[in-house]
């Protein structure tokens, strides 16, 4: 096995708000190798973003807080790096698209002036002309039409889906290594969302990066990733290939979230089946497993003890007391 391009270890932040500090990623770990893709799963709330954001460097200050842990690229740990170390990796070795492109773009700046902002700090030798070029290649790369003319139109002028591009070519740019797509297909229609799958799995094999993928979306998972962590309230949950989790669940939250899942042969009508209750608050977590409100397998044991992630198999980890029952 290839040594990772970029480790995550015990992570733990927070912010600072009027209630005290809330930790919002509890000891999270996990691997990224060179040409893989990990996605990270979990409803909203649960850690996902701000992970992202912090492996960027890009936490709020100064109510974030990284309390502890280690972010490793390239021998570098970037959790203790300064602002001056993380320009030097940011958009250039590590770079993100963000969720909501109609907020990421700025709306009363044309496409192309955004765009070549970026180039400036990434090839500032080259000058406007040659800067104008490599943003025309970048909209052809990403599949935008007529990318000559669009540089000269505004974020609203465009699709979601359009948007959607102009942030994927931003986020080339600077030829990363690493590419963070944080949920980027969010309110795209089912055409659109499909067409920007094909282009980020194209542009990976391409250019060989290394992707972490956050979403929501369980299908998305089992199309573009190799491998899935899923996270529940700040923690990880399950962690294993993608074919190996949805063949074979061990935690309870994973179990309920693929049963959720509509399947083709479904009578019209059906009932989902769901999970019931609701995620708990992040200044009211309980003591121990975090999902034991919400499990039907919970008992004494999962309200007091903080399951360990433990291996059940080759490359497979489940942070649960009772993940056997799941398995028979």
């Amino acid at each position: 096995m290839s040594e990772p391009v970029l480790r995550v270890e015990a992570l733990r932040c927070g912010f600072d708000t009027e209630a005290g500090y809330i930790r919002v990623v509890d000891d999270v770990s996990f691997e990224l190798e060179a040409g893989g893709t990990l996605g990270l799963v979990g409803e909203s709330g649960c850690g996902k973003t701000v992970s992202a954001l912090t492996v960027m460097g890009l936490l709020p200050k100064p109510a974030g807080i990284v309390e502890s842990g280690r972010i490793f690229y390239r021998g570098d740990d970037l959790a203790a790096a300064d602002g001056k170390a993380m320009g030097r990796v940011r958009g250039r070795e590590i770079s993100m698209i963000f969720q909501e492109p109609m907020t990421a773009l700025n709306p009363v700046h044309r496409i192309g002036r955004q765009i070549v902002e970026a180039l400036k700090l990434y090839e500032p030798g080259n000058g406007k002309s040659v800067q104008r070029e490599r943003a025309i290649e970048l909209l052809e790369m990403v599949g935008i039409p007529a990318a000559r003319q669009r540089l000269r139109e505004y974020p609203h002028q465009l699709s979601g889906g359009m948007r959607q591009r102009v942030m994927i070519a931003m986020a080339l740019a600077g030829r990363p290594r690493v590419l963070i797509a944080d949920e980027p297909t969010t309110a795209l229609d089912v055409t659109v969302q499909a067409q920007i799958l094909e282009l980020l799995r194209s542009l990976q094999a391409q250019h060989g990066m290394a992707m972490l993928f956050i979403t929501h979306d369980l299908g998305v998972v089992a199309e573009l990733c190799d491998e899935v962590i899923v996270m529940y309230a700040g923690r990880i949950a399950e962690r294993a290939s993608v074919e190996v989790l949805f063949r074979s669940p061990l935690h309870p939250y994973t179990h309920g979230l693929i049963r959720s899942i509509p399947t083709p042969d479904m009578p019209a009508k059906t009932m989902l089946p769901v999970i019931e209750g609701v995620v708990p608050q992040l200044t009211e977590m309980p003591a121990g497993c975090r999902f034991s409100s919400r499990c039907e397998f919970a008992d004494d044991r999962c309200q007091n003890d903080v399951p360990a992630l433990r291996g059940s198999g080759t490359r497979h980890e489940v942070a649960c007391h009772h993940w056997e029952r799941l398995r028979e």
